[in-house]
């Protein structure tokens, strides 16, 4: 604060020689806000960037909590997660985050994790958090099944084992019906037993078989 001093009176003693102001600031704190993001997964990693931002500059020192969150995604499998504090410098009015998306060959669902902003100092949150939307790169795969060739037993049965592969590994689950048919074959003649259902792919399986009673 501006002080005033008192010096040489001509016939007068001085009893107080310093008189000081004080300036009481009229400014409201400044806000801070965080962005959202979209990345699109490579098949290796790839970096996300995030803008905090204060809504006025400061003749302070701000400082706010940075932390990330799972949602649909994961860390460390989609994504670098960590904690730490972003510091404002008097002035300063925008800071970015950079983390990198893990890449991966699976075909996903799009996903999201979060960036969250707490306990400021010398500033107010408007925005405390940040959504990262992961979009996947990867194409579906496909199905096909074999065909299979068994000799007719004198008597009794034998099953016709057919494989059904997926063309990659998916990271999600991947289900698929199948159901008999007669061709020359005939359910009527007692060629072989009817048989439907569904074959379920869990994530990284590609191969499933089915067995079909051929008499």
């Amino acid at each position: 604060p501006p002080i005033v001093t008192l010096s040489a009176p001509p016939n007068a003693t001085i009893a107080d020689s310093q008189g000081s102001a004080t300036i009481t600031d009229n400014d409201a704190a400044p806000s801070l806000s965080v962005t959202d993001a979209v990345v699109t997964e490579g098949n290796v990693a790839v970096n996300v960037s995030l803008t905090v931002s204060l809504s006025a500059p400061s003749g302070q020192t701000v400082t706010v909590n940075v932390a990330s969150a799972n949602g649909t995604a994961t860390a460390p499998q989609d994504y670098t997660g960590g904690t730490g504090t972003l510091t404002f410098a008097p002035g300063t009015t925008s800071q970015t985050l950079t983390g990198p998306i893990a890449g991966d060959l699976l075909d996903e669902a799009t996903e999201n994790f979060f960036v969250n902003l707490s306990a400021p100092v010398n500033a107010t949150i408007a925005d405390a958090q940040g959504v990262v939307t992961i979009n996947d790169d990867d194409p579906t795969p496909t199905l096909v099944i074999n065909n299979v060739t068994v000799t007719e037993p004198d008597s009794g049965s034998v099953n016709a084992v057919f494989t059904v592969t997926l063309s990659a590994a998916s990271g999600r689950t991947v289900t698929v019906n199948y159901a008999t048919a007669n061709g020359s074959a005939t359910t009527a003649n007692n060629d072989y037993s009817a048989r439907n259902g569904t074959l379920t792919f869990n994530p990284g399986v590609t191969t499933l078989t089915v067995q079909i009673v051929t008499l």
